[in-house]
This record gives C-alpha cells, sequence and structure tokens, in this order.
C-alpha cells in the first residue's frame, strides 16, 4: 500500500479545491501522475446543473473516487451564485472529506 501517494493526491485535490473556493469557480480534476482516471458525467437530479464521478485509481490498487455537483441555488426573484458539492472518498477512509463554495454569478 503506497499511503504517501494517497496523501499527495489528496492534498493536490484540496489546493485545487481552495483555488475554486478562492475564485469561484468550478471543479476541475488536476493532473495527477501515475494513475488512471476515469471521469463520468451522471444523470442530474433536482438542482444539479452538473454532476460528475472522478474515479482516480493507483497501480497498486489504492484509489479515490470523487463526487461533484454543481447545483443551481436560484429561487424565484431572487439571484444567488451557484454553489459546488463535493465528496471525496478514498482507500483510505481517514482522508475522506466533503467541502463546498459558491461560484461566481
Amino acid at each position: 500500500m503506497n499511503v504517501m501517494k494517497v496523501q499527495e493526491a489528496i492534498q493536490i485535490i484540496k489546493e485545487q479545491i481552495l483555488q475554486c473556493e478562492r475564485d469561484g469557480e468550478m471543479f476541475d480534476l488536476p493532473k495527477i501522475e501515475n494513475t488512471k482516471v476515469e471521469i463520468n458525467d451522471l444523470p442530474n437530479e433536482g438542482a444539479d446543473l452538473l454532476h460528475q464521478e472522478y474515479k482516480i485509481n493507483f497501480p497498486d490498487g489504492e484509489y479515490i473516487h470523487i463526487d461533484y455537483h454543481s447545483k443551481d441555488k436560484c429561487r424565484p426573484f431572487q439571484i444567488n451564485p451557484d454553489r459546488s458539492v463535493i465528496l471525496v472518498k478514498c482507500s483510505l477512509p481517514e482522508l475522506d472529506f466533503t467541502c463546498s463554495w459558491d461560484e461566481k454569478y
């Protein structure tokens, strides 16, 4: 088990999320060396504008799965930015986390 590689990848993902929070941007998976990445567009449900799944697989069998939503927060006669919501789970459960932020108008 290569714990260090998973931890490094989680750190790269967290840094990307921090940048998205600062800039009010949607999430875009950064390049993570020596991994196989599968990106799936999932059906939108409810207020989802975008629903994507990222599966990052390491050669030794370790993995990171990301479930990402961009949600519409608008209500009639009220303008709010959309909201990004991300759930990250991996083969090391102690590194799992969730995060959300407002996107720019």
